[in-house]
């Protein structure tokens, strides 16, 4: 039994017919008419716990009826902290990763994007970042996202179209990848505690892995890392205790978030 299914909104337009099979290809499931159900219905009648609604025009919106959960792709807080960027008020991420120009960043929780946004508008053309994202809806609908959505200016738009997108476990992406493939590795994982009850922010922690990285992972990020491993969680978080290497924290001004640098097992030379 698929654990979702792709369908249209009630009044579909000829597009469903080739749109909604490229959907339900991509997301390894079957797509079936919504014929005036209400999405738990369809949902109980497929016996399934998702469905993707497809409509021309906007971007798909992923529904679980039981939990209540909506989710659609959007580059949240992106557009924002690229103005900041732009008129000198900086940004903690950025400052963390110490990031340029022609820099290639590996985002191993995509989610929606947002943060790998931020990085791409930074590093730019000559630039790289490669975002994995093990949920697959969560993965299908950012690389969707961001090749289609309508935003201004040019450059974030330019931004967002440059992110390669891949739906993987980052364990298996980190132990795939050669020593210092990337200048930075990056992780935001879902914190233990949310920071806030935000529209955008209760379904992405409904449908996200909520595992924190565990050193394995850091420690096969570190030998991938040419400048640093970064980490953000939330401010105070007892995450860094334990670990069994140095951390740097990072933080801007009154923020509720922090950011853990760590260096590279074979730092590059210079």
């Amino acid at each position: 039994m698929s654990s979702l299914v792709v369908t249209s909104s009630r009044n579909p337009d000829a597009h469903w017919r080739t749109d909604a099979p490229a959907w339900a290809e991509r997301l390894g499931t079957r797509a079936v008419p919504r014929r005036d159900r209400s999405l738990a219905t369809l949902a109980a009648d497929e016996q399934v716990g998702g469905v993707l609604v497809i409509a021309r025009q906007q971007q798909p919106v992923y529904y679980e009826p039981a939990r209540g959960v909506e989710y659609s792709f959007h580059p949240s807080m992106a557009k924002t902290r690229i103005h900041n960027l732009t008129v000198g008020r900086g940004d903690p991420m950025v400052t963390a990763m110490k990031l340029g120009p022609g820099d290639d960043v590996l985002d191993c929780t995509l989610g929606r994007g947002s943060d790998a946004i931020v990085a791409s508008w930074i590093v730019g053309e000559a630039g790289q970042v490669v975002g994995t994202e093990r949920v697959v809806v969560l993965a299908a609908l950012a690389a969707h996202g961001l090749a289609t959505y309508e935003i201004r200016p040019h450059d974030v738009a330019a931004a967002m179209r440059r992110i390669e997108v891949h739906r993987a476990d980052y364990h298996d992406v980190l132990s795939e990848s050669a020593d210092g493939s990337f200048d930075v590795v990056y992780f935001d994982p879902i914190f233990a505690q949310p920071l806030e009850a935000s529209p955008a922010m209760v379904p992405l922690r409904a449908l996200a892995d909520d595992q924190p990285v565990d050193v394995g992972a850091l420690e096969q990020a570190r030998r991938v890392a040419r400048r640093a491993v970064v980490v953000k969680q939330r401010r105070g978080s007892n995450y860094w205790q334990g670990l069994p290497f140095a951390v740097e924290i990072v933080a801007g001004g009154n923020s509720r978030i922090e950011y853990g640098v760590i260096k590279p097992s074979s730092p590059a030379p210079g």
